[in-house]
């Protein structure tokens, strides 16, 4: 009888999805501002539909923005306090398919936690977007499609 050869599944084969990381470090310090580039369009707020879903038709740009994000942080803790959020979005005007509103609801959303009947996402950034205190979003006309999140911690 031959021994069992174990696997280490990722916790996307496990659970469907990928919930995050457990933070190894402590959270950024007051004052520090971490810049996440992304290309592409950024995730939005769906009403009807959670962006979170793995079935929605954008749920990809959902998963590259907590990529992105969990990238700048290295590894740190959410921050636990009030932030600043300043959000660059790149394209030619054709492109966009929600207003700018739409797109900071959906990158706020992305970068903290949440949770529903069948999911649980870590914070990444930030605990809730109720820290949120301070917010700007502006579109730059280009003709490459990319976005920029600036969060400073206040």
């Amino acid at each position: 009888m031959s021994p069992k050869k174990s696997h280490n599944y990722t916790q996307e084969e496990l659970l469907g999805y990928d919930p995050g990381r457990v933070p190894t470090r402590p959270s950024p310090n007051k004052g520090e501002t971490i810049t996440i580039a992304v290309k592409g369009l950024p995730p939005y707020k769906d009403q009807h539909f959670s962006i979170r879903n793995k079935r929605h038709k954008a749920h990809d740009r959902f998963r590259l923005l907590r990529k992105a994000a969990f990238s700048m942080m290295a590894g740190r803790a959410c921050y636990p306090g009030p932030m600043k959020m300043e959000i660059d979005i790149h394209a030619p005007p054709d492109v966009l398919d929600k207003t700018l509103s739409d797109y900071l609801s959906g990158i706020a959303d992305t970068l903290d936690g949440s949770a529903g009947p069948s999911f649980t996402f870590l914070p990444i950034v930030y605990q809730d977007d109720c820290q949120l205190a301070a917010l700007s979003t502006q579109l730059i006309e280009d003709d490459t499609t990319r976005y920029t999140v600036r969060c400073t911690f206040l």
